[in-house]
């Protein structure tokens, strides 16, 4: 495996810690409108969020193509990220197109929340929690397809 694709893995799996334990605090707590009635479950909640999100950044803007480019299944970085994406889904490496679509889907709904909202915020947490999970398979069968 080249130089360039261990470093991003050794870099997403450092950022994949700190989500999972995260991931971790949240599963075990019970989410409800007092929730954030502490501070420590925000940090976490927002914690946890930042980590999805740039989890999510660097595995799709990034690894995608870096995978596919130490493949050899494109001699280009400039492939649309559709492309891309059917590439990943016949490697088997997506479950499909809307797999990613889903993810992207839910990282937008959390660009776009409110604090202020709680049971919207709820709602996305959870929709977060089953995102980070997709995102894990998704990282894990990249991984996989290197190795």
């Amino acid at each position: 495996m080249r130089e360039v694709l261990s470093s991003m893995f050794e870099h997403i799996d450092k950022m994949l810690v700190g989500c999972n334990i995260d991931y971790d605090a949240l599963s075990s707590s019970q989410i409800d409108v007092h929730f954030f009635d502490t501070y420590d479950n925000t940090r976490i909640v927002n914690s946890f969020l930042f980590n999805f999100g740039k989890l999510q950044d660097k595995i799709g803007a990034k690894l995608f193509k870096q995978v596919l480019y130490e493949l050899k299944e494109i001699d280009t970085f400039e492939q649309p990220m559709l492309d891309i994406l059917h590439m990943l889904e016949k490697m088997k490496i997506i479950d499909s197109v809307l797999q990613w679509e889903k993810l992207r889907e839910i990282r937008n709904i959390l660009a776009h929340e409110y604090p202020f909202e709680t049971e919207e915020r709820l709602e996305n947490i959870t929709l977060a929690m089953e995102g980070f999970v997709m995102l894990k398979e998704v990282y894990e069968a990249l991984k996989k397809s290197v190795l």
